[in-house]
């Protein structure tokens, strides 16, 4: 059910199967008997995987949703962080109004000015804060504009949808820039105003030496 699931994933590269069964590590070597090992083997046909035995009693996590606890406590959980949210914390080092605003967030937090902090990272209202470390900026703008989620979009679409997750200091002046100087941009997209029209020539002079103007 997983490799049918997740199989457009699977087939990138090569991924390892952890399972409690110890014979299963030599699948590949036996000849298949029992139905179940066909079928199996028919569907791990043209990935690239490994088999690694690990025993029942070290596998905790699954061992814990297979038995009932009569206190029904848990066992073990997981939270998922974004990479990127590594690299936002990081960045606060190097800038001192991002240091002098946590210090100011560490006694109060929301303060008036609708800035807050959750697990080391700051908000403004309800966005996540960059302050100003340029790099990390255009890495954002790239990853909205330049990606195939982006699509080279314009001004105001790439602003805007960077706008609902991300907020600093002049970030509708750095898309703008940004978005004029890409180089795919300009030469792929048309312009979006309307045409100059029709060439307006001069009029016609009656005679000779009525009209007189020098081209630079």
């Amino acid at each position: 059910m997983a490799v049918d699931r997740w199989r457009q994933y699977l087939q990138r590269g090569e991924f390892i199967i952890k399972t409690d069964h110890h014979s299963l590590c030599y699948l590949d070597d036996q000849t298949l008997q029992s139905p179940l090992q066909r079928k199996a083997m028919a569907r791990l046909m043209g990935l690239q995987f490994k088999i690694s035995y690990k025993k029942g009693a070290d596998n905790q996590a699954a061992d814990a949703l297979s038995r009932v606890n009569h206190v029904m406590s848990i066992q073990m959980c997981s939270e998922i962080q974004p990479m990127w949210l590594q690299e936002v914390v990081n960045s606060y080092i190097t800038d001192a109004d991002v240091q002098r605003r946590l210090t100011e967030l560490a006694v109060s937090s929301p303060d008036e000015h609708g800035y807050a902090l959750h697990h080391g990272v700051i908000s403004f209202r309800g966005r996540v804060w960059l302050g100003s470390n340029s790099a990390l900026q255009t890495k954002i703008i790239t990853s909205f504009h330049s990606s195939a989620v982006g699509g080279h979009s314009g001004v105001q679409a790439t602003y805007q949808r960077i706008k609902r997750l991300f907020a600093w200091a002049g970030l509708k002046t750095q898309v703008t820039e940004f978005v004029r100087q890409c180089d795919i941009c300009q030469h792929a997209k048309h312009m979006n105003t309307p045409p100059g029209g029709l060439l307006q020539p001069l009029p016609l002079p009656t005679g000779a030496w009525r009209d007189i103007s020098i081209d630079f």
